[in-house]
């Protein structure tokens, strides 16, 4: 059976894809982020951050060992920043997220150090 995290995702996903669909109109990618690199990841991966992300908001806790903080894990801190503004900024996590506030509470859940000075481009 699917763990509910997963199942949420796949909601996150399909409401994302049949929102785009519905509206006629293929929304043309962001342009990278300057002084950021570009996002390496298929950034529609990062859906399953978006159930970590909301329990974390709202009971303070969250799996450091678990599918979002290894595939933050796997990219270089320059790389998350950068995945992560591009997640926020296509609303693929679904949530009013804060930034740098609620991405710095998912990211020192992964251990992982994001660029000094890290905030998304407007």
């Amino acid at each position: 059976m699917a763990s509910k995290s997963h199942v949420i995702a796949a909601v996150l996903v399909f409401h994302l894809l049949f929102s785009s669909l519905v509206s006629g109109q293929t929304p043309s990618p962001p342009p990278p982020p300057i002084g950021l690199l570009p996002c390496v990841i298929n950034v529609l991966s990062l859906a399953i951050c978006a159930p970590v992300l909301l329990v974390l908001k709202l009971l303070g806790i969250g799996n450091p060992n678990g599918p979002c903080c290894t595939l933050i894990r796997s990219l270089s801190a320059n790389q998350a920043a950068s995945c992560l503004c591009l997640a926020v900024r296509v609303n693929i996590l679904g949530l009013n997220i804060s930034i740098p506030g609620d991405i710095g509470l998912l990211v020192k859940l992964c251990n992982v150090t994001l660029p000094i000075g890290f905030g998304c481009p407007t």
